[in-house]
Parts: structure tokens; C-alpha cells; sequence
């Protein structure tokens, strides 16, 4: 077990994506839990799915950490999911003090209805173990020029319009995923509920599309494996893996 002053981190000028030299730095048997790999510039930044993640060099904050959860069977390894978005919005809940933070299913972290932080976890699995998993977190920082198609992004400078100390916010996001780490270990349930108390539009009615076309419902849970639950406006219960359903 470690704690977050203990974690080294390792800081690269460029990488491809941190989330891919943290996975050859597993297959090369030089990762250890802990260890952070922290790119001033990603050229490859990957976002969930095919998608990529834009970021200005220098300006923002693109970062893995290497994690061996022995204790989470494969079939709920969405708990580090739910452990990395609340680190997250904790974290910039005392710098956007009088902004509405949520978490946008499955993993972004929302700022007034503009995204201001993805996350992508890889998993290695051996057997019935999860053997490591690669956490990744692209958080928009100081950048305010967005050249990319993705959809509503912005930054913390965005909102409050001041440049933040990089730095001092990694150390405060890790401290914060320590904590819920060690909570996990005890409790894998711990954080569900808090989880869906910052979730966007849980238990509220909203429009939403999947393959049959548009209906309104309201979300109702995340089950184990991370698939939100939906109940629509004619009360039933539809299941949805990631891009399987569209928030309109």
C-alpha cells in the first residue's frame, strides 16, 4: 500500500500518450504501484474509445498512475473509476467554488456543462486478477483556445481567469486518490453513493438517444460493471454500456 507522498513521478517532455509508457513500462517489468507518469506535451493523447485528448504543451496536466488493485475483482474495476472522478471533483471543487461540478458518465468531469477533465483506466488482467491497472487524467488547466472538434471543452482559466500552479494541483489530486485508494481497500461499495450524488442528471428527468432514437428517462444507478441504468418516461429500465446511449 502506498500514500501519496510516497508515489514517485516521473516527467517526460513528450510523450506519445502517458497512458501508453506507463503500459510499456508494465510489459518491460519496470512499473510499480505508485509510480506516475507525468508528459508536459502528449502527441497521441487518447480519450476513451477512438478518441483523442487535446492539450496545449506546458498547459495543462496529463498524467498516469500505475496502480496494482489485487483487491478489486476485474468485474467491478469500475470502483477506480469512481474513485478517480471524486479525487477529481473534490480537488477542483476548492478552486471552483461557485461553479456546478459534476461527472458526466462514464468518465469526465464537468464544469457547468463544459468538460473540463476526462479519464481513461486500462486494465491488465491475469485470470481472476486485476493485475495492474493504468489510471489516466487529462485535466484543462490554464489553456483557454480549443482547436479541436470536441464538444463543450474548457479549463479551470476558463472559469476563473487566472493561470493555476500545475503542480501543486497534481500533488493535492493524488493525495486525494491515496485516500479513496486506501477506502477501496476496506470497502469496494464506499464510494458508490457518493459517486452518484455528484453524478449529471442522476435522478433527474432528461432527453437522451440510443439506436431506437430520442426518449426522456432518468438515470437511476451505474451498475457493477459500469453500465449506467436508465429508467425511461414509460418506466422502463434500459442498460447502457459507453456510446451506447447519447446525453442530448
Amino acid at each position: 500500500m502506498f500514500s501519496w507522498w510516497m508515489m514517485k513521478i516521473k516527467k517526460y517532455a513528450s510523450l506519445d500518450s502517458t497512458n501508453a509508457e506507463a503500459l510499456r513500462l508494465i510489459a518491460a517489468g519496470k512499473a510499480y504501484e505508485g509510480l506516475v507518469i507525468q508528459a508536459e506535451e502528449q502527441t497521441h493523447g487518447k480519450g476513451a474509445g477512438q478518441n483523442t485528448w487535446e492539450s496545449a504543451p506546458g498547459q495543462n496536466l496529463t498524467f498516469s498512475v500505475i496502480l496494482q488493485p489485487h483487491f478489486v475483482p476485474p468485474a467491478q474495476q469500475f470502483v477506480l473509476t469512481e474513485m478517480v472522478s471524486l479525487a477529481l471533483l473534490e480537488v477542483l471543487k476548492t478552486r471552483l467554488e461557485n461553479h456546478v461540478l459534476k461527472i458526466k458518465w462514464p468518465n469526465d468531469i464537468w464544469c457547468n456543462d463544459k468538460k473540463i477533465a476526462g479519464i481513461l483506466i486500462q486494465n491488465r488482467i491475469k485470470g481472476d486478477l486485476l493485475d495492474y491497472s493504468v489510471v489516466g487524467v487529462g485535466l484543462n488547466v490554464n489553456q483557454t483556445t480549443f482547436r479541436s472538434g470536441a464538444p463543450n471543452p474548457a479549463s479551470l482559466k476558463s472559469f476563473t481567469g487566472k493561470n493555476e500552479e500545475r503542480f501543486a494541483l497534481l500533488h493535492a489530486i493524488l493525495e486525494k486518490v491515496s485516500g479513496y485508494y486506501t477506502k477501496l481497500r476496506t470497502d469496494r461499495k464506499a464510494l458508490e453513493p457518493l459517486y452518484l450524488h455528484n453524478l449529471y442528471h442522476f435522478n433527474e428527468q432528461a432527453s437522451y438517444a440510443d439506436d431506437q432514437g430520442l426518449f426522456t428517462g432518468k438515470i437511476t444507478g451505474v451498475d457493477s460493471f459500469g453500465r449506467l441504468i436508465l429508467v425511461d418516461s414509460s418506466g422502463v429500465q434500459h442498460i447502457y454500456g459507453f456510446k451506447e446511449v447519447r446525453f442530448l
